[in-house]
């Protein structure tokens, strides 16, 4: 039987791997139903659940003993984990492929020694120096992130990582050269004398490690966390509700380069002595399996992977002969079984999307049919817009436009430019001619997030989701960007997703509902979840491209109201769809799009008395 019969789906290692998860669930469940709620909302603080283990850890040196070689196994540990929860950010919540951790490390672990040692410099800064020295090296990193694939960082990042160990040798007059750096200690007594106490060094590890998961966990939960996970699966999902993909990346290259200083300067302490081969490239590669091996994105995966990583070869030591082939198996076999490392689970806790709406009358019963007072003056103006692709014009020379409260139906045969239209409108590509204004600014310039701020929502013919998040952070990253500057359109939008939710069959009032990740979701609701984010902060104007495709009858019908409601509180929509029923039905006005081109344009009841548009997409004459 051979090697991918075994491990793909359905066979007998995957088999294993999913009732070894299965499992898991059922004991988590059953361990669940035992704690009361307060106590499991209590644990689940990382501060409170964070200072138990350190509380555990202390006991454990103290019960070894400081000086032993167990407690050094167990800070060094200590140590590589504050560097794996820094590559976590720009690696496991951002997905870059990073293998330049060893190089913050490395700048941490001398600017730490050259301080204390040469300078004699205490701990508390010697420390903060070494973080801000990181975190600038990380900018160094970060700053060609958005601009490279993954191959690109990668070289980029390793390549970091080797100029600083050159350097390491080449400035010998600062950093000692081959013969490094000596006597690292932390503190000196009042006559200059090292500061002795056994205590120290693993108090200061012990608690930056502490410190160090509770701000990697409130990263995680943060807007810039949410963002980072929801580029890394879906980056035009991510970028058509507003979240600005570049300076998101930096931020978790600079913030994860951070923690590598941090814990390179912890490394130099617990050492005492600092040599260039302490920081070679190998631990850049180490700390990345480190990451992948716990669970890349998860929150307490790269801890996992930190302790197995630091154990598992010091107990395969009395195997000489054996421990490389024994612990390059184990890493295999364990990688085939959970090849999303051993925590799978990204999702994380996020306040309640509709706190600021619930108890509220839902979009169908807060929004009149035909509400009086709606201005409609243009949403959208396209002028002359065209758009070519290696010399073939996908759209030329288009003229559209979009009144608050109308809806625009946009329809021709496949390949004549419809989509290309909607990716002009929102930035995911810039038109080479004409002008588009939103509202009267001008926006055929701007970045995709910054007109998705300005007021346009989108949603794609392939429901962009975010795997990596609950349903519940779908709706939040939606909220952390994009449109809705005032309140009352930011409640009116949370009313709307709410109706949409409810119609796909999502309970926005069901924890479990909004706990859940996408992944689970049908295509139909992960429809209604992508359109409910794009209306969450009520934008100005909605862009839909083919929302009714794969839906159901009755999925189709409650589109068609919502969409309707949402036209009639004001809102501009243009919607691409081969439903010529729903457009006949749904739509103010239909454009005929044929070629590029723009066909015909007029109100949907005389779209089949137009003789060029039956002949062009209906394939009929008269």
């Amino acid at each position: 039987m051979s090697l991918r019969v075994i491990t793909e789906e359905g066979g007998p290692l995957w088999e294993a791997g999913r009732q070894v998860a299965a499992a898991r669930d059922r004991v988590a469940r059953s361990a669940t139903a035992l704690v009361p709620a307060p106590v499991r909302r209590t644990l689940a603080v990382p501060v409170v659940h964070g200072g138990i283990v350190l509380v555990i850890l202390l006991l454990l040196l103290s019960s070894w003993g400081v000086a032993s070689y167990n407690s050094y196994v167990l800070l060094l540990i200590c140590v590589y984990a504050i560097a794996t929860l820094g590559l976590n950010i720009p690696a496991g919540f951002g997905g870059a492929l990073s293998l330049g951790q060893g190089a913050p490390f490395a700048v941490g672990a001398y600017a730490v020694g050259i301080l204390s040692a040469n300078h004699g410099w205490p701990v508390w800064l010697a420390l903060p120096v070494a973080l801000v020295l990181g975190l600038v090296v990380g900018l160094a990193m970060g700053a060609p992130a958005g601009r490279l694939g993954v191959i690109g960082l990668a070289m980029v990042s390793l390549g970091f990582t080797l100029v600083v160990a050159d350097l390491l040798l080449q400035l010998s007059d600062l950093t000692g050269g081959s013969s490094g750096i000596a006597n690292i200690v932390p503190l000196k007594s009042f006559h200059g004398q090292p500061f002795m106490s056994p205590w120290v060094v693993p108090g200061i590890i012990v608690g930056c490690t502490l410190a160090a998961y509770v701000f990697h966990s409130a990263y995680r939960t943060s807007r810039f966390g949410r963002a980072a996970l929801a580029i890394r699966d879906e980056r035009l999902g991510a970028t058509a509700i507003g979240v600005s993909t570049y300076w998101v990346q930096v931020l978790g290259f600079t913030v994860g380069a951070g923690l590598g200083a941090l814990s390179g300067g912890l490394f130099s302490y617990l050492s005492l002595f600092l040599s260039p081969d302490a920081v070679s490239t190998q631990l850049s590669i180490l700390l990345l399996v480190m990451v992948v091996l716990g669970g890349a994105g998860s929150r307490t995966g790269p801890l996992l992977g930190a302790l197995i990583l630091g154990v598992v070869p010091l107990w395969l030591d009395k195997y000489p002969h054996l421990n490389a082939f024994i612990y390059g198996g184990l890493l295999i076999v364990l990688m085939l079984i959970r090849p999303n490392g051993i925590i799978s689970r990204t999702a994380a806790p996020v306040a309640d999307p509709f706190r600021e709406v619930r108890g509220e009358a839902d979009a169908a019963e807060a929004i009149p049919p035909s509400p009086a007072g709606i201005v409609r003056e243009p949403v959208l103006e396209v002028r002359g817009v065209s758009r070519s692709f290696g010399g073939v014009a996908a759209v030329q020379s288009v003229d559209l436009t979009v009144h608050a409260g109308e809806i625009l139906g946009l329809i021709g045969p496949n390949g004549s430019g419809k989509t290309t239209m909607l990716n002009v409108i929102s930035g995911l590509y810039p038109p080479q001619e004409g002008q588009i204004t939103l509202r009267g600014v001008s926006i055929e310039s701007m970045r995709p997030a910054r007109i998705a701020d300005l007021g346009v929502g989108r949603t794609f013919q392939t429901p962009k989701a975010f795997p990596a998040l609950s349903v519940a952070e779908h709706l939040a990253v939606a909220g952390e960007h994009g449109a809705a500057h005032d309140e009352a359109k930011a409640r009116a939008g949370a009313r709307a997703a709410r109706e949409l939710m409810r119609s796909g069959g999502l309970d926005p009032d069901d924890p479990a509902v909004l706990s859940r990740p996408t992944g689970q979701l049908a295509h139909g609701q992960l429809r209604f979840l992508e359109m409910a984010m794009a209306v969450y902060r009520s934008p100005d104007l909605l862009l839909l491209d083919e929302p009714a495709a794969g839906l159901a009858h009755s999925e189709i019908e409650a589109l068609e109201r919502v969409i309707r409601r949402l036209a009639d509180a004001g809102m501009g929509v243009i919607i691409v769809e081969h439903h010529i029923d729903l457009i006949s039905r749904l739509v103010d006005t239909v454009a005929v799009l044929n070629l590029g081109s723009l066909l015909w344009s007029g109100p949907p009841e005389q779209l089949h008395e137009t003789e060029e548009v039956r002949v062009a997409y209906l394939g009929t004459t008269a």
